[in-house]
């Protein structure tokens, strides 16, 4: 069995969902609906800031066998609600292999 089958973390991802806004024109949204994944979380930037006094933001890198992430999903991890960056990037080089990850960042509080 792979680390990509063992993940050490579960987060909860709400899939992108296509819908009609109020003024008729199609958009993306997380799903109310949340999936639970086993995946790997990895730090990938630091949480200082560069200046101090300016507001610390911290990326992770998301790896897992599979998990139905896009630039419109919301995921839930470590109590905090979380914003997928970009496209996710899928690695379908072989069965033993393929898995797809992706970098989330803190939503800001409001």
């Amino acid at each position: 069995m792979s680390l990509l089958d063992t993940g050490n973390e579960t987060i909860t991802v709400y899939p992108q969902e296509q819908t009609t806004d109020d003024r008729g024109n199609t958009v993306w949204r997380p799903s109310t609906t949340g999936v639970p994944v086993r995946c790997r979380v990895q730090p990938v930037d630091s949480d200082e800031p560069a200046v101090p006094g300016q507001a610390t933001e911290t990326t992770y890198r998301v790896i897992a066998r599979d998990a139905p992430l896009g630039p419109w999903v919301r995921v839930e991890w470590n109590g905090r609600t979380w914003d997928v960056i970009g496209e996710p990037r899928r690695y379908n080089g072989s069965p033993a292999t393929r898995h797809i990850d992706a970098l989330i960042r803190a939503v800001a509080i409001q």
